[in-house]
């Protein structure tokens, strides 16, 4: 492995189909983007991959620290001195190890003591989630029980916070005790179990969602959807207000299995049902969504919807391009664009998606890597979107929400910066847009990952991660109202969220109003393949 940095660099400067060039200053430098991908020639890809990697290579082994042998709570200790060690995102975050340790050590211990796994991997998504980074994880084929056991009952109703503040009912399961007990859409929400309905959301645990939230809104999405989740057989007493109410009533529930029903049932968000409670990763959700990495359709009118569900450098830009070229053939008078379940993949493939649609270069990133030999974080890599010539230059509106995770934030990121469409949704993307590596393996062959590396926009500032704050992401241009009318045709099935979409399109040509004119139709872990070469994994979010 010595010399085969200097062979990459050598091939990565004279190579014919070269899309990069390499600089002392920042590592590989892809001024175009789409030139990677309109080449279509893997192995190219990754040798300049390698090349970005030269200054660090040296000091990375290329293997995780395997700790899977150790007492559970000595391998807790060992991986968050690794973690911080090498964490992107220490001060940006504000992240306190010492606190988290201290916090979450007397659990594992005591699960350990116990035996108890069901215990010991709570604790650690609890630990993982107390880190507001939705690449910081736990991975496992195997929950022990313990979501079912925390989560596996639903009261049979669910409820949203809209844009006033005010929390009602948008579902009520039928045959549920919530609906023999007379709760109806619309019931204002006002207290649960003796606290405050807005209290009682926040303090809700949301370990168990897939997707973990990087934001405010992100985390207060989750907390609303699993409130009404609980161990099968608990009870809750909640404070009801119908329309006709002079007085808020109280209602007595009990928990009933229902196979995760009302998760499955907030899901709006993604424009379809899917029920992510059933899911113990987003590449179990995925898999229940689509098998597809890219899916295309016409809506009426002639506007193209293409869905883009990661950034696989497989199977991504080549059936998304012809979906652009097709658009532009048909004269599409617009295209959609919806990543709201979007995992993520490779960084440069999203700023090649976005060159489709820009009218100038557009700065991607700065990609920082942590260096072992130096301990600090080295740029690696400098990338750009640069304008395709034959892009599209019709209205394009992009759909995202807190699924929209790590580059698949790339595109709405490029979009903001530009000026270029709408982003049209209820809430902004994820905030995790690090660059995430493995990390420890825990006992019994639990996996880590997180962020051992930052994007940089062109000044050098951390970029679209969320900050101690938790404010992040990629906010939407056209924020669509969370109110009891785009509810109520969300829970009757319509994608509301495309509906804007196609109303600013529309708009844009002179056919509508900034409002709606035509609705549309409605619409257990990152594989953890083995790392065969450490070029196909260096440089992937």
């Amino acid at each position: 492995m010595a010399g085969l940095p200097a062979l990459v660099l050598l091939l990565a400067l004279v190579s014919p189909v070269s899309a990069g060039l390499y600089t002392d200053s920042c590592g590989m430098v892809w001024t175009d983007t789409s030139i990677i991908f309109e080449r279509d020639n893997e192995t190219a890809y990754n040798e300049e991959l390698m090349a970005s990697y030269a200054p660090i290579m040296a000091n990375l082994t290329g293997e995780v620290p395997d700790f899977s042998n150790m007492s559970w709570s000595d391998a807790f200790r060992e991986t968050c001195a690794y973690m911080e060690e090498r964490y992107a995102f220490t001060e940006w975050r504000g992240v306190d190890w010492d606190l988290l340790y201290a916090t979450y050590a007397p659990g594992i211990a005591d699960a350990e003591k116990n035996r108890d796994n069901a215990a010991y991997y709570r604790t650690l998504r609890e630990f993982a989630y107390a880190i507001p980074d939705g690449h910081v994880m736990v991975l496992s084929p195997d929950d022990f029980g313990a979501k079912y056991a925390d989560i596996g009952g639903g009261y049979g109703f669910v409820v949203a916070r809209l844009d006033t503040g005010k929390v009602i009912v948008t579902y009520v399961a039928e045959g549920s005790g919530a609906e023999k007990a007379g709760i109806r859409f619309g019931d204002e929400v006002v207290s649960w179990n003796g606290r405050p309905v807005g209290e009682a959301i926040d303090a809700t645990s949301i370990i168990w969602t897939p997707v973990k939230p990087s934001t405010t809104e992100g985390v207060l999405l989750q907390k609303q959807r699993f409130l009404t989740r609980a161990p099968v057989g608990a009870g809750a007493t909640v404070g009801i207000a119908g329309p006709g109410d002079s007085v808020p009533r109280t209602v007595n529930l009990t928990a009933a299995e229902d196979g995760y029903d009302t998760l499955a049932r907030t899901s709006i968000f993604l424009g379809r049902e899917a029920n992510d409670g059933a899911a113990g990763s987003g590449a179990e959700l995925k898999a229940m969504i689509t098998n597809e990495t890219v899916t295309t359709r016409t809506l009426s009118g002639g506007i193209v919807y293409i869905a883009v569900y990661e950034e696989d450098i497989h199977n991504t830009y080549q059936p998304f391009k012809a979906a652009v070229k097709g658009a532009i053939a048909d004269r599409a008078p617009g295209i959609v664009i919806d990543l709201r379940f979007n995992r993520g993949g490779d960084d440069n493939l999203a700023a090649a998606l976005a060159a489709w649609f820009v009218d100038r270069p557009v700065f991607y990133e700065y990609g920082t890597m942590y260096d072992p030999g130096t301990g600090e974080f080295a740029p690696l890599w400098e990338s750009w979107s640069e304008p395709r010539p034959d892009r599209y230059e019709g209205p394009v509106a992009v759909l995202v929400s807190p699924y929209t995770i790590s580059s698949g934030e790339g595109l709405p990121k490029v979009f903001a910066e530009s000026g270029t469409g709408a982003i049209v949704s209820w809430y902004g993307t994820n905030g995790a847009f690090g660059i995430e590596t493995l990390g420890p393996v825990l006992p019994p062959g639990i996996m880590t990952a997180f962020p051992a590396g930052a994007s940089l926009d062109e000044n050098g500032r951390i970029q679209v991660d969320s900050n101690a704050s938790m404010v992040g992401g990629v906010a939407p241009t056209v924020r669509v109202p969370l109110d009891a009318d785009t509810l109520a045709r969300a829970m009757a099935g319509e994608d509301v969220q495309l509906t804007y979409a196609v109303g600013w399109i529309e708009a844009q040509a002179g056919n509508g109003t900034a409002e709606p004119s035509q609705k549309a139709a409605p619409g257990w872990i990152i594989p953890l393949v083995a790392i065969v070469s450490l070029a196909v994994w260096l440089g992937r979010r």
